[in-house]
């Protein structure tokens, strides 16, 4: 590492060949470029206004910005600044804007980049939820990019030390208090180190990624991985590819790129809107590794995607199962290069924490097939560990430690939680329990309360704090589950209540819940089930994996037609469309959410519809009606009586 950077403001400083660029593409024929180069003057110019606004070395500065060219302008303004990025994701449920107002609250000198439209959604939320004086002190300390058009003067640049911290990850959340993992420049250099030369990444490498810059994989992985590089970087808004996934495809193959990636969601996605035949042009030959990381790795899809693309030259060892979390920055383990996809068969109920696990040759109906992750990166030590904290041996399920330079020292304000997870010695608890088997790391399960949905992480507690807001349902009387749908290869939520009465009485329950959690948390969820007991341990604490247990065992099976029968039945009445624009958005509606039948006074958000299925049927209306619909007017206009009557009006003005 000797002659590597010691900081990112060194990176970026040796980047001076204006050849190597960032592309920004935001359509088919709409691309951007910006050389490094040129990024750094921006940034500096950005600086500028950003300390007029106040902010000084050691403020934090909340990233709220939608566009990722200003969003990256942002980030390193703040990187030469001194000041601590903190990246929050837009979003366009209530949720995203209660985390505003929750980490605003948490930082010591908080400042805020965003623009006049977001500031406004805030200010909505705050009338709403009674923060409007916290809303004036947001207002007050907010730089308006949309209002800045001069960049010719530059910020001051103080020294920028390797102990000095980059930016702040702070996790998912719908409520509470959130989680912020403090990511120093020596431990995102450190991690950045490891990657690259694990990967051996050089200048024939080239980048495509549509990540969300606010997730690490999106910018630490896709953006400041190509930077250290020095080579050039694609990318896309997350928003486009999930309207558009078959263009990230033909990018791919148009600029020749050689790293992409997508969690386990990602590929299920392009699966379902591929069509060979349309395809014959594509060319993927130039890909030579795919990151899969993020949510658990389905075996089974990476089969599927890798057979569906070989025949436009994929290569059947460009599949890279890695597994990271945001406290090692990004990555922890990678597989050796050039390795077919690995995995291993192991007895389901033989996976038990501090039990040797039962590992058989073959699948069986007993079985379950998980991947293997690989070893420790350079730079990361990687042991699983008892309960008691003592290392276990190979093939035995433990729980996930970390540790190195990458590591962050500790969450934002948290003493308590560092202390419980984070050993004197400096062993990180991930909160994932494995094992390992044949040298490789193997992820069984999680101890946290934790649910993967899209790559993104939503706690257990949160999720049912959002339910315990629906009439009928008690403090402490509501389960959130992530369970793993092995037909459609994704973690479904599945929500259970405290419910004796009949099943009658129970049905208006799931339709407030469904509503509940879109709107405040924009998830999808799969089923809302009643439970007659609350299964807990000795001490008190809920038993989630006891109902999932059940629930995958079919004791629910009959529960779940009963439910989509009265679904079915109760929506057929409201059911007809009268203006051919309600006929249309209906059929839109059901070619989206094809699993329910859906009136026109239906809440959207109470079919269960996730930001994915809402941005597929935003792309089917706009393409109906270009421009005349935004993302958020849905929760304006969340019926299909009520968007047309938007929809005329837009259109007849």
């Amino acid at each position: 590492m000797n002659d590597f950077p010691q900081t990112l403001v060194q990176a970026l400083d040796r980047n001076t060949q204006a050849n190597k660029t960032i592309t920004y593409i935001s359509g088919q024929d709409n691309e951007r470029e910006v050389s490094y180069p040129e990024l750094k003057q921006r940034s500096l110019g950005l600086l500028h206004h950003i300390q007029q606004k106040g902010a000084s070395e050691g403020d934090e500065l909340i990233i709220h910005l939608a566009e990722n060219e200003q969003f990256i302008d942002t980030f390193w303004a703040c990187q030469y600044g001194g000041i601590v990025a903190v990246p929050l994701a837009i979003g366009t449920s209530d949720a995203h804007r209660q985390k505003v107002f929750n980490v605003f609250e948490k930082l010591e000198a908080p400042y805020i980049a965003t623009t006049r439209k977001a500031l406004q959604r805030l200010k909505v939320y705050a009338d709403e939820n009674g923060k409007s004086l916290l809303y004036d002190e947001i207002q007050r300390k907010a730089v308006m990019l949309d209002r800045i058009e001069e960049f010719n003067t530059l910020g001051q640049c103080p020294d920028i030390v390797p102990e000095r911290t980059s930016f702040i990850q702070f996790s998912s959340g719908s409520t509470g208090d959130p989680k912020g993992v403090v990511l120093t420049h020596k431990n995102l250099v450190t991690n950045l180190y490891g990657i690259i030369e694990c990967s051996q990444f050089d200048e024939r490498d080239s980048f495509f990624g549509w990540m969300p810059l606010t997730h690490d994989m999106g910018i630490i992985g896709f953006h400041l991985t190509p930077l250290f590089v020095n080579i050039n970087q694609f990318i896309m808004p997350t928003e486009l590819f999930v309207r558009r996934p078959n263009l990230w495809l033909e990018k791919i193959s148009e600029k020749k790129t050689t790293i992409i990636a997508s969690p386990n969601f990602g590929y299920k996605h392009v699966l379902k809107r591929f069509k060979p035949e349309n395809q014959s042009n594509l060319d993927l030959s130039a890909v030579r590794l795919i990151f899969n990381g993020a949510e658990p790795i389905s075996a089974n899809l990476c089969r599927e995607f890798n057979a569906v693309m070989k025949p436009f030259g994929l290569s059947d060892v460009a599949m890279f199962t890695v597994y990271g979390l945001a406290e090692a920055c990004l990555v922890v383990s990678f597989p050796e290069l050039a390795q077919k996809l690995s995995t291993v068969h192991i007895i389901r109920r033989s996976l038990s924490e501090g039990e040797p696990a039962k590992v058989v040759s073959t699948a069986t109906d007993n079985s379950v097939e998980l991947v293997r992750l690989g070893t420790a990166i350079t730079g990361t030590e990687l042991a699983i560990f008892d309960i008691n904290g003592a290392r276990v041996d190979d093939n035995v399920v433990g729980r996930v430690y970390i540790k190195g330079d990458n590591v962050t020292a500790g969450y934002y304000h948290a003493p308590e939680l560092n202390e419980k997870l984070i050993t004197p010695d400096g062993w990180l608890d991930t909160g994932d329990q494995g094992l390992i088997n044949e040298g490789q790391l193997v992820l069984t399960g999680r101890t946290k309360d934790l649910i993967i949905v899209n790559g993104l992480n939503y706690y257990a507690p949160d999720l049912e704090t959002v339910c315990e807001g629906v009439d009928g349902i008690e403090l402490g009387k509501v389960l959130v589950c992530g369970i793993y749908n092995d037909e459609e290869s994704i973690d479904e939520l599945v929500v259970f209540v405290l419910y004796r009465g009949e099943l009658d009485g129970f049905y208006p329950i799931t339709t407030d819940v469904r509503r509940e959690l879109g709107e405040k948390s924009g998830l999808d969820v799969a089923h809302v089930l009643p439970i007659k007991t609350v299964p807990k341990t000795t001490s008190g604490k809920v038993q989630r994996f006891a109902v999932s247990e059940q629930f995958l065992a079919g004791d629910f099976d009959e529960v779940v037609a009963a439910l989509t029968e009265m679904s079915e039945t109760r929506s057929s009445t409201g059911m007809a469309a009268g203006s051919s624009i309600e006929r249309l958005l209906l059929e839109i509606c059901h070619s989206v959410v094809s699993d329910q039948k859906i009136g026109i006074n239906d809440n959207i958000f109470e079919m269960g519809t996730s930001s994915l299925k809402l941005a597929q049927i935003h792309e089917k209306i706009d393409e109906e009606f270009p421009d005349v619909v935004d993302l958020a007017d849905f929760f304006d206009y969340p019926s299909i009586e009520e968007l047309a009557v938007f929809i005329t009006q837009k259109t007849a003005s």
